[in-house]
């Protein structure tokens, strides 16, 4: 026997006492993992607050030897910011499942993981005996803030958000072309509208008739809805663009007809052209929560509405105007009927969502019964609240050509396809792709709300 083959033999020799000492088979690897992926589960449109995990390791599976079930070996953490001093939570899995590639094992966990939260595998899942852990981040759908949103109902906490007994004053200088013209700017200026954008707005209330339009706060409160996604309903009152073919007959402060109740209504005059009344105790109101109103009041144009409409009309004004409260926080703190409804109106806008609960939405949100929490309303979303207040109506009414070139913007905004203004599941959807993070979290700023405890 050669130098060479004696060697070689006595390879394969120590190979088979190895082999005999381990039992026949090699030994256990701990593997390393690939990527992390969460998803949360959404159940026939409805987002749950449970959590899908994907793990995937770099090579196939072979499990140690286990008395303790398979998700009892993993483990997941992260901060949670909803309290006033930032806490970690650790999770345990729910329900764990090995792929059919035996690549990878799927969790279910009964809460929303953020993204960003931390995984950790025992590595004696693997090699018995072995100590430590494998970790790995979370690449996650849901953000730490979506999270916060979706999970907890917010509530309103302070007495000037839902108080209603001043009525502003009106000013000389509400009533003053020159001035109004210079509030306009300031607010042009304060939501950083582009340059473009502002002198179209100025320009349009130099051209509103004044015969039309006899009050410069109605006009300024009209041309601030340049470059919002309501914009449209400038030319839709001013001109023949809409379904009258004619321009308004008027848009002025007097009492709504056989209406003294409500903010703002739309009559029509002998010839058939509309007249939008706009009830006196708001003209002293800012222009931000005017834009609101005119918002609304111009979708309705022909003689018939019902429920859905009106559901669509305040869900457009809501969200203009927890558009504006992001950026004009002190239009929370006055203590007026309108600011009270328009509060109202969000806070429930931001505790509503069907498909995307941490966002604006209209349709109930998953394990949120109430709408207004420790109000005397039981609505349990932003659309039953509006039901409730226009219950004589019939349920539905013709499409209104403005409603939808509202979701022709929106929809562009939230880069989904347009669909019918008056759907509620298809405005749910829409709000909820269409607000930004940034507005939802400035409305609750300015409103000072507070997350509720889950459950």
């Amino acid at each position: 026997m050669t130098f060479a083959m004696g060697r070689l033999a006595a390879m394969v020799l120590a190979i088979g006492l190895l082999l005999a000492a381990c039992g026949g088979s090699a030994p256990h690897i701990v593997p390393g993992i690939a990527s992390v992926t969460g998803t949360r589960d959404v159940v026939n449109g409805e987002a749950r607050l449970t959590t899908t995990i994907s793990v995937r390791f770099d090579r196939p599976l072979e499990f140690a030897p286990r008395r303790v079930p398979l998700e009892s070996l993993f483990e997941l953490e992260w901060t949670d910011s909803a309290t006033a001093t930032p806490k970690q939570v650790r999770q345990q899995i729910a329900r764990a499942t090995e792929d059919e590639d035996g690549r990878g094992v799927t969790l279910h966990i009964s809460t929303l993981v953020p993204d960003g939260a931390e995984l950790r595998v025992r590595r004696s899942a693997f090699v018995e005996g072995d100590e430590g852990t494998l970790a790995a981040t979370v690449a996650g759908d849901v953000s730490p803030l979506a999270a916060l949103l979706a999970s907890r109902a917010f509530a309103i906490t302070r007495e000037e958000v839902v108080a209603r007994d001043f009525i502003p004053a009106v000013t000389d200088a509400d009533r003053d072309s020159a001035a109004m013209r210079a509030a306009l700017e300031e607010h042009l200026a304060r939501r950083q509208a582009e340059p473009a954008t502002a002198a179209r707005a100025l320009s349009r209330y130099d051209a509103m008739p004044a015969a039309t339009v006899p009050s410069p706060k109605a006009r300024a409160a009209l041309a601030a809805l340049t470059g919002t996604f309501a914009e449209s309903a400038i030319d839709y009152l001013l001109t023949e663009s809409n379904c009258t073919r004619r321009p308004v007959a008027a848009i002025l402060f007097q009492e709504p007809p056989e209406a003294p109740g409500l903010f703002a209504r739309v009559t029509f005059a002998a010839d058939g052209r509309r007249v939008v009344s706009l009830n006196p105790i708001i003209e002293g109101e800012p222009i931000e929560r005017l834009m609101s109103i005119l918002a609304h009041e111009a979708i309705h144009c022909d003689r018939e509405a019902g429920i859905l409409e009106e559901i669509s009309a305040t869900a457009f004004d809501a969200f203009l105007y927890l558009n504006m409260l992001a950026v004009f926080p002190e239009l929370a703190d006055d203590g007026t009927p309108l600011s009270r409804d328009l509060n109202v109106d969000v806070v429930a806008m931001i505790n509503s969502g069907r498909r995307f609960p941490e966002s604006a939405g209209v349709l109930p949100s998953f394990a949120i019964d109430q709408a207004l929490p420790g109000s005397d309303s039981d609505a349990g979303s932003f659309a039953a609240l509006v039901a409730d207040a226009y219950g004589g109506l019939p349920a539905e009414s013709p499409a209104e050509p403005l409603a939808q070139a509202y979701v022709t913007v929106l929809a562009a905004q939230g880069g989904i396809e347009e669909g019918p203004a008056f759907d509620p599941n298809y405005l749910d959807q829409l709000l909820g792709r269409a607000a930004s993070p940034l507005a939802i979290l400035g409305a609750i700023e300015a409103l000072m709300l507070v997350p509720l405890a889950p459950g």
